[in-house]
């Protein structure tokens, strides 16, 4: 369902609320993916096909969250980011994430690039790394400040 809400120009823009709760319940299964596998006995061994599957979980994770971080841009701030790669210095630039977050994010970003386009190197060690420490969290924790966010526009 799309609401619309008026922009500070006083220009109506639509929400996409239906995409929104799209978007964030398919984090929320990539999250429970990631925490299954990240809660096995340290050491395990993980087959190919669990490692890919935890590789492409986090990689979804994180691009639903530059995602939606362009779309806060856009009908928040009436930012509009041409690639994903503007979204975290466009975030900075309107105080929406803190340092620590600012940093998180470019670690997982840096993560996701690092597995995204050198796959045929064996990068699990970082991941299992970010897994432990569960760094992917903060995506939850920045959908529910965004998404409340957009709620609360007029």
């Amino acid at each position: 369902m799309c609401m619309p809400f008026l922009h500070k120009k006083g220009e109506i823009k639509m929400r996409d609320v239906e995409w929104e709760t799209s978007l964030y319940n398919h984090q929320h299964e990539m999250i429970k993916r990631l925490d299954a596998y990240r809660k096995r006995s340290s050491g395990a061994n993980y087959s190919k096909d669990e490692t890919m599957v935890i590789e492409h979980s986090f990689q979804l994770l994180v691009a639903f969250m530059i995602d939606l971080a362009r779309y806060v841009l856009e009908h928040h701030y009436e930012t509009v980011v041409t690639s994903r790669k503007e979204v975290l210095n466009a975030l900075i630039a309107h105080n929406d994430v803190t340092y620590e977050q600012a940093e998180q994010m470019r670690t997982l970003i840096s993560l996701r690039d690092k597995i995204l386009h050198d796959y045929l190197d064996e990068n699990f060690k970082d991941l299992e790394e970010a897994m432990t420490l569960r760094r992917y969290g903060l995506v939850e924790i920045l959908t529910k400040e965004w998404i409340t966010r957009l709620s609360s526009l007029p």
